[in-house]
């Protein structure tokens, strides 16, 4: 849609964030001049926004008029920039900079960071600017490699490979800016290149605005050869996911997305790529099956008669994620730690139940139905799959003889192989005459071939390392105490005779950590003794720096009761919380009213501190996220501040 304008003067107000609704963003497309064939690129960003349904594109030809109105600027959440040519004047300028500093995102594509030489503002919100010394080679395919997987608009971006296009070299970042690199491209001096990575993804934030550049896009005018660029699927996901960021700070997950790449930064290990079988091979096979499993449309699909599959990789402790999809009254399983035997998969790895709820009837038998331990651990009543025909996430975490069921983000089982409770629920189980159920450390992931189709895609697996015992239960080695001065820590810090650290809650101070810590999934288990009264508060602090003080630079994970998995930013500590739920320093958890357990119950805390992210969940539900969280090492605090809180099983996963 183009449009024409009028000129209104009144105060800038950014749009309700988007993020989570079912109205579409509404974009402008800048446009009108530019070196490159903008006639052509301008509509074709148009198209690849719009067939997305997310955005409702409108594009402007005649930026000095349309800028110039500041009612029409306030109705858009992102602003695409293909656009180089004449400055726009006054007041399009002034009104597009405070758009942006008042939260309206910016998306700069390829040329676009060529504009306007000497204007220096615009030259800080594009960061890294076509300048003299600047240059590209041939056009030719090239990758992209992803050198920050956590960010919302790499995080399962997957593959970029043999993208055709331009790929320019030694952009000169203006003094000031602050972009971070997302992805870069290696440019190879064949090419006529500089033989180094260059920036290909990068992001800031100019004011409260954020701002997405990517270099990417050439087509010259002329040559329609070089429409390819845009053309490219891999491109056209990029710039979506990179302007839904701008415009609402997240990027929501695509049904069709597929982690297809080894994302070493952060541990994870791809086990389907969505085009071939590698990775996978027939149970008591060298190879894969002829028949049976097929893969179509980015899934795995089990069609019947091929047999189980098993990863060619063997894991011990592992996170394993993977979505899955039944058809009517389908059943299947995925399996783990098995080991190849001649019996069948299931008769050594516990299985995570997948499966049609209806195959059951009225009523599902829960020990069996979807998410459940097989035939040990029944699924929660509570968590429900989606519909026949929708992919369901599942989400498996194994830890020594520990294992838990999550679908669809919700714990639904768990048990513990090695407690009495978990002896006991494996011997009233079909397995407990199975000789090697559940007895080995390491073993194949499997999935179940049970004769109805099911499909698969977006399965990943991160193994993780032997934990780190930050309590041992006897003392507090590896931990000093900040309390006022002349308090003795004896009388607000102790060891009971279980092992649990008790923490009386006054006075108000802290005990942390002596070494720093800066990638690691945090466990821990709290209580509150419901015999003490006071303000039951307490919370953990995360990636704590500078001096002892109360408090401490530092990310806390709420712990007061009623409000566990609250964040409060403590003394400016540099973060991003959920603008939706974030007031002032605090940050609310997502509402769940049966969240915390009753006083004097154990609660569990799982903290996944992963470069620039953190991630809370409260007994196996996760509330709470933070992103652009400052990547440093630091301490991690438990808080005394109110009524008697005692902690236990405080271990530590260290991620690469």
């Amino acid at each position: 849609m183009q449009l024409t304008a009028l000129l209104l003067v009144f105060p800038f107000v950014a749009p309700a964030a988007h993020a989570g609704s079912s109205q579409k963003i509404p974009v402008l497309i800048v446009s009108g001049a530019n070196n490159h064939d903008w006639q052509w690129t301008t509509p074709s960003l148009e198209r690849m926004l719009e067939k997305t349904g997310l955005f409702e594109a409108d594009i402007t030809y005649e930026p000095t008029k349309t800028l110039a109105d500041r009612a029409e600027l306030a109705r858009y959440r992102a602003i695409v920039l293909d656009y180089n040519g004449p400055r726009w004047g006054e007041p399009a300028e002034s009104n597009f900079l405070e758009a942006v500093k008042g939260g309206v995102g910016v998306a700069v594509i390829h040329a676009a960071n060529n504009a306007f030489p000497g204007w220096s503002e615009y030259e800080l919100l594009v960061g890294d600017c076509w300048r003299d010394g600047t240059g590209h080679g041939s056009f030719h395919p090239f990758d992209l490699k992803v050198v920050d997987a956590t960010h919302p608009i790499t995080r399962g971006l997957g593959e970029f490979r043999a993208h055709p296009d331009e790929l320019y070299h030694k952009l000169v970042r203006t003094n000031g800016a602050q972009h971070r690199a997302l992805a870069t491209a290696f440019s190879t001096q064949e090419s006529g290149g500089t033989g180094q990575d260059e920036p290909m993804v990068l992001v800031a934030s100019y004011g409260a605005g954020r701002v997405f550049h990517t270099p990417l896009g050439h087509v010259w005018p002329g040559s329609p050869a070089q429409r390819a660029s845009h053309d490219d699927p891999q491109f056209q996901r990029l710039v979506a996911r990179g302007v839904e960021w701008a415009a609402t700070g997240d990027v929501a997950e695509e049904p069709s997305v597929r982690v297809t790449r080894s994302m070493e930064s952060t541990g994870w290990i791809s086990l389907f790529d969505g085009k071939t079988r590698a990775g996978w091979r027939g149970y008591g096979r060298k190879d894969f099956p002829e028949g049976g499993w097929v893969v179509e449309n980015g899934t795995l699909v089990c069609k019947r008669g091929g047999g189980d599959l098993i990863s060619v990789e063997q894991f011990d402790d592992f996170e394993l994620e993977f979505e899955w999809r039944v058809t009517a009254k389908a059943n299947s399983g995925v399996m783990y730690r098995v080991v190849e035997t001649a019996n069948p998969t299931w008769q050594s790895g516990p299985e995570y139940q997948v499966i049609d709820n209806a195959y059951f009837g009225e009523k599902p038998d829960w020990r069996h139905s979807a998410g459940a331990l097989y035939d040990i651990c029944p699924a929660s009543e509570s968590v429900q799959p989606l519909a026949v025909g929708e992919f369901n996430k599942g989400r498996i975490v194994v830890q020594g003889w520990k294992v838990a069921h999550f679908l669809n983000g919700r714990l639904i089982a768990q048990s513990d192989f090695g407690s009495p409770e978990g002896k006991a629920a494996l011997a009233a189980s079909k397995f407990a005459q199975m000789p090697d159920f559940m007895k080995h450390a390491r073993g194949h992931i499997a999935l179940q071939d049970h004769g109805d189709e099911v499909a698969y895609r977006n399965i990943r697996v991160r193994p993780l390392p032997k934990p780190t015992v930050l309590f041992n239960g006897k003392n507090f080695d590896g931990w000093t105490f900040h309390l006022p001065d002349g308090s003795d820590p004896a009388k607000t810090w102790s060891v009971s005779a279980e092992g649990h650290m008790i923490c009386s809650g006054k006075p108000a101070g802290y005990i942390r950590t002596t070494g720093d810590y800066t990638h690691y999934v945090l466990e821990l288990e709290w209580r509150w003794n419901p015999a003490v009264e006071g303000n039951r508060n307490s919370g953990v602090l995360l990636r704590m720096i500078g001096e002892d003080k109360v408090w401490p630079k530092s990310l806390e994970a709420q712990l007061q009761s009623g409000s566990a998995g609250d964040f409060w930013v403590i003394d400016g500590f540099p973060c991003k919380t959920d603008p939706k739920r974030t007031q002032g320093r605090n940050c609310k958890r997502l509402a769940a009213d049966d969240l915390e357990k009753p006083l004097g119950d154990w609660n569990q805390y799982r903290i996944t501190v992963e470069r620039g992210s953190v991630s809370l969940e409260i007994n196996g539900m996760v509330v709470n996220a933070a992103s652009d969280v400052l990547e440093t090492p630091g301490k991690i605090c438990l808080q005394s501040e109110g009524a008697e809180i005692h902690f236990r099983n405080i271990r530590l996963f260290p991620l690469q």
